[in-house]
């Protein structure tokens, strides 16, 4: 089945997925370690430290997959946004919680750092073992497709088989 350009906004799906897998992961050893330490208000931390990794990460993917497959030219403009919007309310959060006795600061810091690496880990995952093009497929087609029309041959770098391909391909045809 052919995909349009809608479908590319799924491509951010499969770290969500992990992404969440990994938060419970971290979680569940997190909360009985903070309740081990600190109590009720370290397992309180733990268990709103990993909401907020979980809550953050998933509304800024779906988000940024909104944007991607209904606005793809303002995708760079959107993930800085959602960034920088999550950094703001991760630290109005902090300083609301700032001297609240039921939750264990320390904890809740430390739980969204390490659930922010399972999430980083999570995308570095998905990165390295999936095939998505970091190019609008349609749109490279059509411009190769012009540029044959036009009879000019597309650049080196552009071949199909890569730099080394290219210049084996100019040695080929004799330039």
């Amino acid at each position: 089945m052919a995909k349009g350009p809608g479908d590319q906004a799924l491509i951010g799906m499969p770290v969500l997925r992990l992404g969440l897998v990994i938060s419970a992961v971290i979680a569940v050893p997190a909360i009985a370690l903070g309740a081990a330490l600190f109590g009720g208000a370290g397992a309180a931390g733990a268990l709103i430290g990993s909401a907020v990794v979980a809550g953050f990460f998933s509304m800024g993917k779906l988000a940024v997959a909104l944007v991607a497959r209904r606005a793809p030219h303002l995708l760079l403009p959107a993930a800085l946004g959602t960034y920088t919007g999550q950094i703001g309310l991760l630290g109005i959060l902090l300083v609301a919680l700032d001297g609240v006795e039921a939750i264990h600061l320390l904890t809740l810091a430390w739980t969204v750092l390490v659930g922010v690496f399972g999430w980083m880990g999570a995308e570095l995952w998905v990165a390295t073992h999936t095939r998505v093009p970091f190019f609008d497929p349609a749109a490279f087609a059509a411009r190769q497709a012009a540029l044959a029309q036009a009879g000019r041959p597309a650049r080196a770098d552009q071949s199909s088989a890569g730099p080394a391909g290219a210049a084996a391909e100019q040695r080929a045809a004799g330039r």
